[in-house]
């Protein structure tokens, strides 16, 4: 009988506390101004890795696919492919991200310190994030600046601005 409940007890232990919360689609997008205008681009291919606690994120962790970048410019993005300066899918496949702390600020509202590796370069970022629950499917959003620079990312591209807008999306369904 002890065994019983102490085998009751920790399944609602564990199941109140290990939310799983599987993406169903997800977006990232970028901006950057070049010369002036603003250059929009996307990746895709993400991959994640999420945990979640009494539904709280805990852990987040993503790669996405460098190839896949896509600026609606053809040229554009065969030279942010090829040159040594920008992305080298063949060298670099994955751009990734991982929690190093999350914490709660408010209601929905999070910081996080993540670990982002653009190529062979990473670096520690606070990034401000929002987890939004309704009828078991969630959304998380992102919206931060990175500086290229910090990553030695883009060389010394004349008229390239530093700092790069990326926004992230992730929708997701309660398992």
């Amino acid at each position: 009988m002890k065994k019983f409940l102490f085998y009751t007890l920790f399944f609602f232990v564990n199941s109140a506390m290990a939310q799983n919360w599987q993406p169903t689609t997800s977006s990232v997008s970028f901006k950057i101004k070049m010369l002036g205008v603003n250059i929009d681009g996307t990746l895709k291919g993400m991959k994640t890795n999420l945990k979640f606690a009494s539904n709280e994120p805990i852990s987040l962790s993503a790669t996405i696919d460098a190839k896949s970048v896509n600026t609606s410019n053809s040229l554009r993005d065969k030279h942010l492919k090829e040159k040594e300066e920008f992305f080298q899918p063949d060298l670099f496949p994955v751009i990734s991200m991982s929690s190093v702390s999350i914490q709660k600020t408010a209601d929905s509202k999070y910081s996080g310190v993540f670990k982002i590796t653009i190529k062979n370069v990473s670096k520690n970022l606070k990034i401000p994030f929002s987890f939004i629950e309704d009828a078991g499917k969630g959304m998380l959003i992102a919206d931060f600046t990175l500086n290229r620079q910090d990553f030695k990312f883009g060389g010394d591209t004349p008229g390239m601005g530093d700092n790069v807008k990326v926004s992230i999306l992730l929708n997701l369904a309660k398992n």
